[in-house]
């Protein structure tokens, strides 16, 4: 009795791996983990004001961005490095009476990319921080770098390869037939962004004001890391 109990929760694990399709061939899935840090620092920052007249809200926008352009420039970033994500101007009423003033809002938002690097990102808050920016917002985020994602996915695959092979033997040996050869293989795949850091959107270090009188968390902690997956499914015949 525990002897057919045994075999039948050993076949339900190979089968969550592993399934025979028209008597002729097991479909092994692989699967393949790693956790990554990225290089890449991503900042998205938004300056956003209000006014009654909406060519007072486009010249205190202005007024901002421009601030904002030159702690970029004053940290070694050059125009490739900077992009414009979105400009929008917009008006409402208030309350949605048509008898009051209108209310513009007009908002910058700028986007940039640069090596992933603590104290290139610690100095950039400093300089923010003197720049004394209103109504600005900022997002940071990380990334890999085409070229690492490229690498980490390549010993991914292998893995997931070796995976879905074990996964076969293991359900032909229970089976008691013989493992043939290889007859499809499929790789599920997700979207990534496929852009790599160019050699101008690297700051140099040199170009980083020393001494920061802002420190933030970074100087303290490590960037979390990435978990990237690869799955693949092997069909094999059997002999």
């Amino acid at each position: 009795m525990y002897k057919l109990l045994y075999l039948f929760v050993l076949s339900l694990s190979f089968t969550a791996n592993c399934q025979i399709k028209n008597s002729s061939e097991i479909v092994s899935e692989g699967k393949s983990k790693i956790k990554q840090r990225p290089d890449v620092a991503v900042f998205t920052l938004t300056v956003e004001k209000t006014d009654t007249i909406e060519n007072n809200v486009i010249e205190k926008l202005n007024s901002e961005v421009a601030k904002l352009v030159s702690v970029f420039t004053k940290m070694g970033f050059n125009n490739k490095s900077i992009k414009i994500s979105d400009l929008d101007i917009s008006s409402s009423s208030r309350y949605g009476d048509d008898s009051q003033p209108k209310r513009y809002t007009a908002s910058n938002i700028l986007t940039t990319e640069f090596k992933l690097d603590t104290k290139t990102i610690d100095a950039f808050y400093a300089e923010i921080q003197k720049a004394n920016i209103n109504d600005l917002d900022i997002n940071f985020e990380t990334r890999l770098s085409d070229s690492l994602e490229r690498a980490v996915r390549i010993r991914l695959v292998q893995g997931a390869i070796e995976d879905a092979r074990l996964n076969a033997i293991n359900i032909s040996k229970t089976l008691k037939v013989k493992l043939g050869k290889v007859k499809k293989v499929s790789k599920f795949t997700e979207s990534y962004r496929i852009e790599e850091i160019k050699e101008d959107q690297i700051i140099s270090t040199k170009s980083v004001p020393s001494d920061p009188t802002y420190q933030t968390s970074f100087a303290k902690y490590e960037i979390e890391e990435k978990e990237i997956e690869e799955q693949i499914t092997v069909t094999y015949s059997i002999e």
